[in-house]
């Protein structure tokens, strides 16, 4: 496994590859739900390159960018056991240089401004720009990503549709502990006592799987008694998350909430 520290060295390494290239980008902080979208790279014969990056422009709270875990000697040592053929580790400079203007816009923005763009202002934004940046420079022809972050998902695609359509874009079903929860970096700062809690947001979507919008407000009700307070709670129409009225094809129920001082979000596929 190679180690690419600068962009200088991506470059070097991009250029030697003949074969088809996946990308797996990643702020760190690995768990199974990671490694499934590199297993998944590697069921399709590609190369695989992972970027370890901690975005900034993705944190609209600073002190939430200062308490992300920050796991990179394990994070290495699962990669390399994984297969994973390059990581890329660039700094912030790297990403941003001086010169670098984070003006890049997508035509649709709607889905920028809801649900996750509402609750956290600016991290769709900061998404884009980080995204834009490497899809720029690594050049792949694939790109996976974990549908644990289904809004996310949905930027993505827009993100290959207007500027890299060349790229090929794979969503890889979310990786749960047995309890149900998903799986997420932010799990590490749980207590055993909350991890045990954090089994009812699962059984919330299960109990809403069934397009049911009077039954949100219980399952809200339900949740809060259990100290977990939800911020949103909802149905979708995929891609573009809007709210609907009535059960159609391509929907989702969607996730956000408080346990403790942990935001945790999930999301399952109707």
């Amino acid at each position: 496994m190679i180690i690419l520290f600068s962009n200088n060295s991506l470059a070097n390494f991009r250029q030697t590859i003949a074969e088809p290239l996946a990308f797996v980008p990643t702020m760190g902080a690995l768990h199974d739900g990671h490694l499934s979208l590199v297993r998944a790279a590697k069921q399709e014969h590609f190369k695989v390159i992972v970027s370890i990056f901690v975005n900034p422009l993705q944190f609209n709270n600073p002190e939430d960018l200062l308490k992300y875990p920050r796991t990179i000697q394990n994070d290495l040592n699962l990669l390399e056991e994984t297969g994973v053929d390059a990581v890329f580790l660039p700094s912030n400079n790297d990403v941003y240089p001086i010169d670098y203007q984070p003006n890049i816009k997508l035509k649709n923005n709607q889905i920028e401004t809801v649900f996750e763009g509402y609750f956290r202002p600016g991290h769709f934004d900061g998404v884009i720009q980080v995204l834009h940046r490497f899809f720029s420079q690594i050049q792949p022809d694939s790109v996976f990503f974990g549908q644990k972050d289904l809004q996310q998902c949905m930027v993505v695609k827009l993100i290959i549709d207007e500027y890299f359509p060349k790229i090929k874009f794979n969503i890889v079903e979310t990786s749960r502990e047995k309890s149900g929860l998903a799986m997420s970096s932010r799990n590490l700062r749980l207590s055993a006592k909350e991890l045990e809690l954090a089994k009812e947001i699962y059984t919330t979507l299960m109990n809403l799987k069934r397009f049911n919008k009077n039954g949100i407000n219980h399952e809200i009700e339900r949740l809060n008694n259990l100290n977990i307070t939800t911020e949103y709670l909802s149905y979708v129409n995929l891609p573009h998350f809007d709210v609907p009225e009535h059960p159609a094809s391509n929907q989702a129920i969607v996730y956000a909430g408080y346990l403790g001082q942990i935001r945790l979000i999930d999301n399952l596929l109707l």
